[in-house]
């Protein structure tokens, strides 16, 4: 029965050493199966982080975008317009300028000739004015190019700077009546 006793101990002496050595199997395999799971842990953080993210930015852009569409004016009490203005300017009409030719100012014998022809474009109440003042208009205007040198009218600024001046050599005759515009029909520098 010693015996028994002896091999009963020395069994359970093997199977303590044998638990000692599998708790530390076991204890290694838990530690390997945490750091596994703390790597998928933090994988997935990262993809819960990102989607979040993804999602936020999805929410501020197509409320931003729908802000500037308009979509929530009726929430911030904005209206529509309730009255359109209405400007008269009356009915248009053009008044074309019989042909003028002047001789531009130079210091030789031969000087150099512009004809141009334009056209006024004004409201109708304002054209019996002009077709009364047309004589003092073309005498004027005559008048203004006799003093202009060549190199004054040569180009689209010399164009330019001429339908500025001309129209108010207009405007000032004709006031209080003013035109809106002149159109150069021929415009020939010789």
């Amino acid at each position: 029965m010693s015996d028994d006793k002896d091999d009963d101990a020395l069994e359970e002496e093997d199977e303590g050493a044998g638990e000692g050595a599998g708790e530390e199997e076991d204890t290694k395999a838990r530690e390997e199966e945490a750091e596994e799971d703390s790597e998928e842990g933090k994988k997935d953080g990262k993809k819960k982080l990102i989607i979040i993210v993804a999602a936020v930015l999805v929410l501020i852009l197509g409320g931003g975008g729908a802000y500037f569409a308009g979509l929530f004016d009726f929430s911030l009490g904005a209206k529509g317009p309730t009255r359109i203005a209405v400007i008269d300017l009356g009915e248009s009409a053009m008044h074309e300028f019989p042909q003028i030719k002047a001789d531009l100012k130079t210091g030789k014998c031969r000087s150099p000739l512009l004809c141009t022809t334009f056209i006024l474009q004004m409201r109708s109440t304002y054209l019996k004015r002009v077709q009364t003042m047309e004589l003092r208009i073309t005498d004027a205007i005559r008048s203004y190019l006799r003093d202009r040198e060549r190199s004054d009218m040569v180009g689209r600024k010399g164009e330019e700077r001429m339908r500025f001046e001309t129209t108010q050599i207009i405007n000032d005759l004709i006031a209080p009546s003013k035109i809106q515009g002149i159109l150069f029909k021929e415009f020939v520098l010789q």
